[in-house]
């Protein structure tokens, strides 16, 4: 397994030395185990794995303390272990519900865009109706008909021979 080294100095010797064995990085520290960077460090601030930290805030990590707690993963047990096929199994489950969601999520927003389509078709459709009906009142005809007049009874006309205006 290859795994990359850090040249900073601790206490002015170089981390290659033999006395001073190859310091894990968190990154480095992760692909060695197959965990996550955050696993890793969460890991380090619970106390569950010891590391020495930086001036620059990252951690140097011993190999032989990540490996207490998590075992190296080798190039042909990548994902042969039953907690890693657990984990992946559980991260299926939660892709296919993310991907159900968004489903769900795309229907809702097509279903709000042909709402919204509607909404702008009838504030057109209104829009052009309230223009008709302002140009019909606003441009009448100077000639006003007359009204009506009111139907005199025939009978009382009958009755006193006469029109009553």
């Amino acid at each position: 397994m290859l795994i990359r080294c850090s040249t900073d100095t601790i206490a002015g010797t170089a981390n290659r030395t033999i006395d001073n064995p190859m310091k894990y990085t968190l990154g480095t520290a992760a692909k060695a185990t197959g965990k996550s960077k955050s696993t890793i460090s969460r890991d380090i601030k619970n106390g569950k794995i010891s590391a020495t930290p930086k001036d620059n805030g990252s951690y140097e990590i011993d190999p032989a303390e990540l490996h207490r707690v998590y075992p190296p993963v080798s190039g042909n047990s990548i994902g042969n272990s039953s907690e890693e096929h657990i984990a992946t199994h559980g991260t299926d489950n939660e892709i296919r519900a993310i991907k159900a969601e968004a489903d769900g999520l795309r229907e809702q927003i097509e279903l709000l865009k042909n709402e919204r389509n509607d909404l702008r078709h009838r504030l057109d459709e209104e829009s052009a109706e309230r223009r008709k009906l302002t140009m019909l009142l606003t441009h009448q005809s100077e000639k006003q008909p007359e009204p009506e007049q009111p139907t005199r009874s025939r009978l009382l006309e009958k009755l006193f021979g006469r029109r009553s205006y």
